[in-house]
């Protein structure tokens, strides 16, 4: 009876593990887009000279960002692929609570870029010469993390349906 009761308990998770899965892959383009933004944005401080350093830090800290959602995201997948192969709902739990931890500090990240977004902003306004590149740059990574917020809010959605579920 407990076999049958954790197979459809198990069974349930499937739909919420898809829709997890597909948000988590979607964030995939998304990191590389930020990671070839943060490497161009970099050159282009590098030719802005001294009216680029400060560019240049927060180009450093899109990069960290970037590589921190990454690594979060790597071991959320890893997760998700173990909860997947799951043949307990006690394990399965315990993934679902590791899952939760992995991805827990993905909107404190979308804050972040948000932060860092605005700064490249500021500093646009400040730059005479290279105001347009660095504005530009400001602008995609706007657009990026308004995209990542949208894919953070739709895996928050996904996470909550597998804590209903737990």
């Amino acid at each position: 009876m407990t076999g049958q009761l954790d197979n459809r308990r198990l069974e349930q998770l499937k739909s919420p593990l898809e829709s997890l899965a597909q948000q988590l892959a979607a964030m995939q383009p998304l990191l590389r887009q930020m990671h070839l933004l943060s490497s161009n944005a970099v050159s282009a401080a590098a030719r802005a000279g001294s009216e680029g350093d400060a560019f240049r830090v927060l180009t450093q800290g899109i990069q960290e960002l970037g590589q921190t959602i990454n690594q979060d995201l790597q071991q959320a997948q890893t997760l998700l692929a173990r909860l997947r192969q799951a043949d307990n709902w006690t394990q399965a739990r315990l993934l679902i609570k590791q899952l939760l931890m992995a991805l827990s500090d993905m909107p404190q990240a979308v804050k972040k870029g948000e932060y860092l977004a605005i700064c490249c902003a500021v500093e646009a306004a400040h730059a005479s010469e290279h105001s347009d590149s660095f504005d530009a740059v400001a602008i995609m990574l706007k657009q990026l993390v308004e995209d990542c917020r949208g894919q953070v809010t739709a895996q928050q959605q996904s996470l909550d349906t597998l804590l209903d579920l737990s």
